[in-house]
């Protein structure tokens, strides 16, 4: 293929045309240039190009940006020296040069494109090709320092590039490369530590003016671009703190550089904290109150990531405590729940104090260390030391004084239900559910603090338990406060004046916000705590007496709207704290959250659904004591399906379902009818919405399975619902076809006989799995499944193209692949005796060059022989015929052609063999090298019933007209009476006569296949299996019977005096076993 010329100076205005014309309105002109585009993308200095174009700043400002896309895609693809069109080292050599020069511009778009092209090319450049990078930037930043105002452009663009070269290479994970990486931090570190200090001191200096309106525009500007640069400097910083030291949680060394940053870090944070606009004001909504919020989000984040990855560091400074104050301070603050910004940094305070909490270094856990071998022990008690005489005594005295108020105030403020949520709740309760039990917790205040009140629970139980049941008291008497006054405790603690703003009450205040008194939310609070801390406190409340006195009246109560949020609390404590529902107590509780489920409010019902899905899915559910109450269950789910819209509450429902099938077994056999009427709806609503109807799928799965034989009943919807999923025309087909091939496998396997619709998807299993191995698993089980119920009709159809696809994969599957194919292998042979080798004649002599040539494994091997064993037994001509047919397609190799040869050739007799030839036949060549390795590996064959196969055809074998077979009937011997003492021994007993049945073919196993159910003993399947069994030689043949008729008759092919002399040469001890087995 000629190679592509390059591009030149001279062609820069055509690529500009290109990005013009892609740019246009035109459609027609739009795909013309994007044609070309494409086509010039794959040619020399194309890239170089597009830097020319970047770096024009008269050219048009979309086309640069879209230049800058092009550019940073095609660096991407084309960067690394193996990949296909790769830039050339010539190419790249000028690229590199250039760089540094595009990172100068005004657009901040294409700032960053550009910035994070040169941390693309510094990934895979730095420092073998581009030693120099660093120092190049650091020259630039100097530069821009000493140009003064001029040089501010070109520093904020360089401080941008680092931030992202930084963080590509601090993601690399070589030792060699994060080695490369501590290098680039003791380069980088101190510059960029000294600039960050000097910024940091303007900022301080400067804000207050800009904050409060008073300074002049250019003033504010000047501030808001020395903050832009703050934040890159500390986002590079925190990317070498973070990776450019080895953890000292493992090597317990302190790190010098983090006792530097951390109390400067903390410090600024203190500072800029005061500065945050509190309340409601107009300067919450000016650019400076935001980059603000943004840099104190940013450290709060970076000395949090400290703590965990270098917290001996951070508690050796001073900075651990005075971090924790700040934390619990900001916390208390009233406008943690406004919404405001004060809430996106309580948020990452709540996940400080979770990290200090759950620190495995100062907790002393080995989880804390890479031990290095022989210094385990010694690792291990040093970290021991370490955490009982430094972290223990401090941490000890500050929770003292700070664990009870901080408790407290996240149950009494935190997790109360705001204004804004009842509001939301009123507007949409699906929606409400949705953020409450969806939300990831770091997203939620609410969430980060049920993380540290869980954690503060489990270190300090014996304290916090009784708080949080005086608090559940106090709660139900309605006498724990109003929204605000449990904050003085918590900040007279943390009493190092942190408390930095004041404002108005948050989302959680108000006597009666949204309908609902205080003293209900607070005692819905309650209860959310104890249900988050249930596991902790299972010995601290006596459920039973509490359920019984109120808990079952209030998740009953749909009297008045203002108590829904008591009635949710209660059924989600209910769930909580199953295992403790005594079994006489959950009669009653299955009536109440029936109930509940029937509750036109989705937050309710929603919650009942989670809490019946708790108790029906705990270990002591019993299905007689729940039996009564699953008729109204599947009815009231039924409409909430029909009525409910958010993905996540209908899967809920349908989770459930599926559960309560699950769980009463054939039980639920008498409601199918009444599920099978409403899922068509259900199906035909989920148009377009894929996970959903993957849902419906594995409901009818469960449906399928409890009623077995009966599954006909289902078919009015599930071969529909078959077209739809593996129908390539429809536009989801790729989501659903897997998932609908499981259901397909599910209903074959439970057919009673064969239904047409439940064969009619079988082409486009078969196109999927020409097309690719993806499906193999399931598909090679659906061809299985699909044969032994349409026997000789499904092979007349469909046979040659199932040929065709086991060939395909014979040799090119790995031996996974390679057990899943010889099942349909086997059961074709067994159906087909006559037919099924001129059938399968291509792969079947594919699969036996790969085995006799060494190319698959020994279980592979041991399979693919059970195949030709039950070929052999079957039609004995046939078998012959394919090693006729095989052999000069075959190139033994030499070492086993040679061994085969040898023994084929050689006997320790005088008498010669009338079949016997000087000039080997290749055919009688490949079946004695084929003989040699069925003796070799028939120790791998297993179970039992598939030994007796191979034994059987082992003495078949005996009489086939080839020399050289006798010459093996030590091996052949060894191999029969093994399985003789196993089957008819003395010491074996009656039931072992004909082995394990189902798998005398190579019955698969079911567990790697992600079915709801199990089918393993799916009776339709088994039935089959067992006809099939039945009509087996392995069932009807008796081995020492048939072994000593294939030695007459071999007798009567090889000649008695030639079987006599191989008997005779045997070992004694085999010879008196084989007598044995005869006699």
């Amino acid at each position: 293929m000629e190679a592509a010329l390059p591009l030149g100076p001279g062609d820069l205005q055509g690529v500009f045309d290109c990005l013009k014309g892609c740019l246009s309105q035109d459609i027609h002109v739009q795909k013309q240039a994007e044609a070309a585009l494409n086509s010039l993308g794959t040619r020399p200095g194309f890239c170089s190009c597009l830097a020319e174009i970047i770096l024009s700043k008269e050219a048009d400002h979309s086309a640069r940006w879209l230049a800058a896309v092009h550019f940073k895609n095609s660096i991407v693809k084309f960067w690394r020296s193996r990949a296909p069109g790769a830039i050339s080292e010539e190419e790249k050599i000028h690229l590199r040069s250039k760089l540094l020069p595009l990172l100068d511009q005004e657009d901040s778009q294409i700032a960053v494109q550009t910035a994070v092209v040169l941390a693309k090319v510094a990934r895979l450049d730095f420092p073998k090709s581009w030693p120099s990078l660093f120092t190049d930037l650091l020259g630039r930043l100097q530069a821009a320092a000493e140009a003064g105002s001029s040089g501010t452009l070109t520093a904020r663009r360089c401080y941008l590039a680092l931030h992202h070269t930084l963080k590509e290479l601090s993601t690399k994970r070589l030792a060699a490369d994060q080695r490369t990486f501590e290098g680039v931090t003791s380069q980088l570190l101190g510059p960029l530590w000294s600039q960050w200090g000097v910024d940091t001191s303007v900022l301080i200096v400067e804000l207050p003016a800009a904050l409060a309106g008073g300074a002049p525009q250019q003033a504010q500007q000047a501030v808001l671009l020395v903050f832009e640069r703050w934040l890159l400097q500390l986002k590079s910083l925190r990317r070498m703190l973070l990776h450019g030291f080895p953890s000292d949680s493992g090597t317990m060394e302190p790190v010098a550089s983090i006792e530097k940053a951390a109390p400067a870090m903390l410090h600024t944070l203190d500072t800029l904290l005061r500065l945050v606009p509190s309340g409601s004001s107009s300067a919450l909504r000016t650019q400076a109150a935001a980059m603000v919020a943004r840099g104190c989000l940013k450290l709060v984040k970076t000395l949090r990531q400290l703590s965990e990855v270098h917290p001996w560091s951070v508690l050796r400074c001073g900075t651990l405590i005075q971090a924790l104050e700040l934390c619990c301070a900001q916390i208390a603050l009233p406008s943690v729940r406004s919404g405001h910004v004060s809430s996106a940094i309580t948020r990452q305070c709540l996940q400080y104090l979770h990290s200090i909490v759950r620190c495995a270094a100062y907790r002393g856990s080995p989880a804390a260390l890479s031990l290095s071998a022989g210094k385990g022990r010694e690792q291990l008690q040093r970290l021991k030391d370490l955490s009982s005489t430094q972290a223990a005594p401090i941490l000890k005295a500050f929770w003292a004084t700070n664990q009870e108020p901080l408790v407290e105030l996240i149950i009494t403020q935190l997790f109360p239900l705001s204004d804004k949520e009842l509001e939301l709740w009123e507007d949409s309760g699906e929606e409400f559910h949705e953020e409450m039990e969806h939300t990831a917790w770091e997203e939620s205040i609410r969430g980060c603090g049920e993380k540290v009140f869980l954690a503060l629970l489990e270190a300090n139980r014996e304290v916090l338990a009784p708080l949080v049941v005086n608090l559940l008291q106090r709660a139900s008497q309605g006498t724990l406060g109003s929204p605000n006054n449990h904050r003085n405790s918590i900040e007279n603690g943390a009493s190092n004046g942190n408390a930095h703003a004041g404002g108005g009450g948050g989302g959680g205040g108000g006597g009666g916000g949204g309908g609902v008194p205080w003293a209900v939310r607070m005692k819905a609070a309650a209860y959310h705590a104890v249900a988050v801390g249930a596991y902790e406190m299972y010995d601290s409340i006596d459920f039973s007496s509490w359920l019984h006195a109120s808990l079952i009246h209030e998740a009953a109560d749909a009297t008045s709207t203002s108590k829904r949020p008591l009635r949710r609390a209660a059924i989600k404590l209910i769930a909580a704290w199953t295992t403790k529902l005594k079994r006489e107590d959950r009669s009653p509780v299955y009536r109440v959250l029936v109930s509940a489920l029937a509750d036109h409010d989705p937050a309710i019902h929603l919650a009942a659904v989670a809490a019946v899905h708790a108790l029906v899915d705990d270990w002591e559910f019993e299905e007689s004591e729940f039996a009564e109450y699953v008729p109204t269950c599947f009815q009231v789910l039924g409409t909430l399906l029909q009525e409910t819209s958010e993905f996540e509450a209908q899967v809920e429902i349908f989770s459930l379902i599926s559960l309560i099938i699950d769980r009463l077994g054939p039980g639920a056999a008498a409601f199918s009818p009444g599920l099978l009427s409403l899922l068509p709806s259900i199906w035909e609503a989920a148009e377009g919405q894929s996970l959903l109807r993957i849902q419906i799928m594995v409901t009818l799965q469960r449906i399928i399975h409890v009623l077995g034989a009966d599954s006909v009943n289902t078919y009015s919807i599930l071969i529909p619902v078959l077209g739809v999923a593996t129908d390539p025309s429809q536009p989801n087909e790729l989501n659903l076809f897997e998932d609908g091939l499981l259901l397909w496998f599910v209903a074959l396997v439970h057919a009673p006989a064969v239904h047409p619709g439940l064969i009619a998807p079988l082409p486009q299993l078969l196109n999927a799995m020409e097309r690719s191995t993806e499906h193999i698993a399931v598909g090679t089980r659906i061809l299985s499944s699909c044969i032994l119920l349409g026997g000789r009709d499904v092979l007349a159809v469909h046979g040659s193209r199932i040929a065709t696809v086991l060939h395909n994969f014979i040799g090119n599957v790995k031996d996974k692949g390679m057990l899943y194919l010889m099942p349909v292998f086997d059961i074709i042979v067994h159906i087909l005796p006559v037919e099924g080798p001129s059938l399968l004649k291509a792969p079947l002599q594919r699969l036996l060059a790969s085995v006799i040539c060494g190319q698959e494994s020994g279980m592979v091997v041991a399979a693919a022989l059970n195949v030709l064993g039950r070929m052999l037994l079957q039609n004995p001509g046939a078998f012959l015929e394919l090693f006729k047919d095989a052999a000069p397609l075959i190139t033994l190799p030499p070492e086993v052609a040679a061994a085969a040869m040898a023994a084929g050739t050689t006997t320790g007799t005088t008498t010669t063999s009338p079949h016997r030839s000087d000039a080997v036949d290749p055919a009688h060549l490949l079946l004695l090298a084929t003989l040699d390795l069925w003796i070799d590996k028939f120790d791998a064959i297993s179970p039992l019933s598939n030994r007796k196969l191979g034994a059987l055809a082992l003495c078949a074998l005996l009489a086939a007209p080839v020399p050289g077979i006798l010459q093996r009937c030590s091996g052949i011997a060894a191999c029969v009476t093994s399985v003789w003492f196993e089957l008819e021994g003395p010491e074996a007993g009656p039931e072992k006569a004909h082995g394990d049945y189902l798998a005398s073919f190579a019955a698969p196993r079911y567990d790697d296949l992600a079915v709801a159910v199990n089918v393993a003993d799916a009776e339709g399947e088994e039935h089959r299996r067992r006809a099939l069994f039945d009509a087996s030689p392995v069932a009807t043949v008796q081995l020492s019977v048939f072994c000593k008729q294939q030695m007459e008759a071999a007798a009567g092919v090889h000649g008695g005096h030639v079987l006599n002399e191989a008997l005779n040469a045997m070992d004694p001890l085999l010879g008196q076993h084989l007598q044995q087995m005869l006699s």
